[in-house]
């Protein structure tokens, strides 16, 4: 009763900041960068409760009730791919790009322990888009450092792969494959352009060549598909 409680009122928070950033991408420049720079400690509040559900996650199993919190899914999407805006004060970006990296790592952490049931309700909220986000480093979309990248391209080729293969594991819930799922996960990566974004990380040589294994990994678990309907 209170892990539940607990993943309640971290859930309620993240999704009343989400709410809230929401609103404030309607709110012109200047408004928004007086309003952030008064909102350091809810930036924090946020980072903790994501860390916190983490937890509670992990040690709960609660991958399949926590998907079924109302806008939590959506909000967790929206925060994953926040944006960061080089115009206001370091110190807030800085703050921005903790929430948005426990984000997705939370979101990673829900699909890691989920079942089918989680799989398809990711899929259905965006999961694609969120995890390819953070490899598009092109047009703007958002500088991630190396180990960013890298995370970004092996949990979208990890994904991918078990939607098209199933999960038979020992420690973390099995399931069949899931190929209907596949391409609606594709089209969401193709619409967000990072079909581009994929080809030009097969180029980067960063971390130690990690980033260009895990690009080939990404595109062939994309190829894959193809060689299935063919």
């Amino acid at each position: 009763m209170e892990s539940n409680q607990e993943v309640q009122i971290s859930a309620n928070l993240i999704i009343s900041f989400a709410d809230s950033y929401e609103q404030n991408k309607q709110r012109i420049e200047k408004e928004q960068s007086e309003s952030e720079s008064n909102s350091i400690p809810i930036f924090t509040q946020v980072t903790s409760s994501l860390q916190s559900l983490i937890v509670q996650i992990q040690n709960n199993n609660t991958s399949k009730s926590v998907i079924q919190i109302p806008k939590l899914l959506q909000s967790l999407s929206a925060l994953a791919t926040f944006r960061i805006d080089t115009h206001l004060k370091q110190e807030i970006d800085l703050q921005r790009i903790e929430v948005r990296h426990w984000s997705r790592q939370c979101l990673y952490i829900i699909q890691y322990y989920g079942d089918e049931q989680v799989q398809s309700e990711l899929v259905r909220q965006g999961y694609g888009i969120v995890m390819s986000f953070s490899y598009c480093t092109a047009g703007g979309v958002g500088e991630e450092q190396d180990l960013g990248i890298q995370n970004g391209l092996y949990r979208i080729s990890d994904f991918l792969r078990e939607l098209h293969e199933g999960r038979d594991d020992d420690w973390y819930p099995s399931f069949q494959p899931l190929p209907l799922l596949v391409p609606v996960s594709l089209e969401q990566i193709e619409d967000e352009g990072a079909n581009e974004e994929l080809d030009a990380q097969l180029n980067n040589k960063g971390d130690d060549g990690d980033i260009i294994y895990w690009a080939n990994e990404s595109k062939a678990a994309t190829l894959n598909h193809f060689i299935h309907i063919n």
